[in-house]
């Protein structure tokens, strides 16, 4: 098998296209989203995916499975990182290769179309319940209340050390086959 040749993403409002273009500049190959094809000719090579998330499912996956040999997938989204919710959407997504979740961020302004109108529809109570009081909100629902009303980008070189370290030993073993 070859060497990982990119970082194939799709993006929604910019955070996983922001993760892809600060991954390729760390680790020294294209970021492209998954519409470009044009450095690839032949067999379904391999590839890092990122993919942004939306109600448990990570956009782009089924045709980046399609067009290219994904072995390290990354979904970006809003909810804070954690290990239970990584677990969840590999689950959800049918993931066999080694996952990372990543914290995007969240600007309204960016969404467009149906995932505004549904973000919207998910946004309203939340801010409805503020209203009537934060002592009302847990902890996750405030986090979601300020994110809502602020905005906000997570995306740092941090989030991505795990991702990076799996790359190095991945590349590094397909470099000797």
């Amino acid at each position: 098998m070859a060497e990982i040749k990119a970082i194939v993403y799709e993006s929604n409002t910019g955070f996983t296209k922001e993760y892809a273009e600060l991954l390729s500049e760390i680790i020294g190959i294209p970021a492209i989203p998954t519409i470009d094809n044009s450095m690839f000719h032949g067999e379904r090579e391999p590839v890092i995916f990122l993919g942004w998330v939306c109600a448990g499912k990570i956009n782009g996956i089924r045709m980046a499975r399609l067009k290219f040999n994904p072995i390290i997938i990354a979904g970006v989204g809003m909810t804070p990182q954690s290990d239970k919710y990584a677990f969840a959407l590999a689950q959800q997504n049918n993931i066999d290769v080694p996952f990372y979740y990543l914290q995007g961020g969240m600007h309204r302004e960016r969404l467009k179309g149906f995932y505004k109108i549904m973000f919207n529809m998910v946004a309203r109570p939340i801010l409805r319940k503020a209203e009537k009081g934060k002592s009302q909100l847990t902890e996750q629902e405030q986090y979601m209340v300020d994110l809502i009303k602020n905005g906000g980008s997570f995306v740092c070189r941090e989030n991505l050390e795990e991702l990076i370290k799996k790359y190095e030993e991945i590349n590094s073993v397909l470099r000797m086959s």
